[in-house]
């Protein structure tokens, strides 16, 4: 017997397993755009309940998951809040030029302003900037979420 906890995501109550809940609180709880994979993660399991079912077990609530990108050892990595446990990529969304500064600013959980005020004046300062950014672009892998 497994205990099942009522939760809310995104305005919608769920019915889940304790474990499934704790996978989910672990994954949300290190997002930065946290409402956005919020909402993106309630249509998910909505539509498991929509095959009816009538609450969210574990390998539901992995499978959801992995449907938003996010594959089974990231899940686990992410409980965790050591930042060696964590990836750095360019995000597509919010990007000005490649979304090095946006990526940079939520590895390190930083407004991505401040990451491109660096870049800037270090493109001033020591032109060195463009090219640390001309390398970042092809050595840090594109994120594949879309948030």
């Amino acid at each position: 017997m497994k205990k099942v906890i009522s939760i809310h995501l995104d305005g919608k109550l769920f019915q889940i397993e304790e474990d499934a809940y704790t996978l989910i609180n672990n994954v949300l709880s290190g997002q930065w755009k946290k409402q956005e994979m919020e909402a993106q993660l309630a249509q998910a399991l909505t539509q498991k309940l929509n095959s009816g079912k009538s609450y969210i077990s574990y390998p539901d609530a992995v499978d959801a998951l992995y449907q938003l990108g996010i594959s089974a050892a990231e899940c686990q990595s992410s409980t965790t809040a050591d930042w060696r446990s964590k990836r750095l990529y360019r995000q597509p969304e919010g990007k000005l030029i490649a979304g090095i500064c946006t990526g940079m600013g939520e590895y390190f959980g930083i407004d991505p302003v401040i990451v491109r005020i660096l870049f800037v004046i270090s493109l001033f300062m020591f032109t060195m900037g463009f090219w640390l950014y001309i390398i970042l672009w092809i050595i840090i892998p594109k994120a594949s979420i879309k948030w």
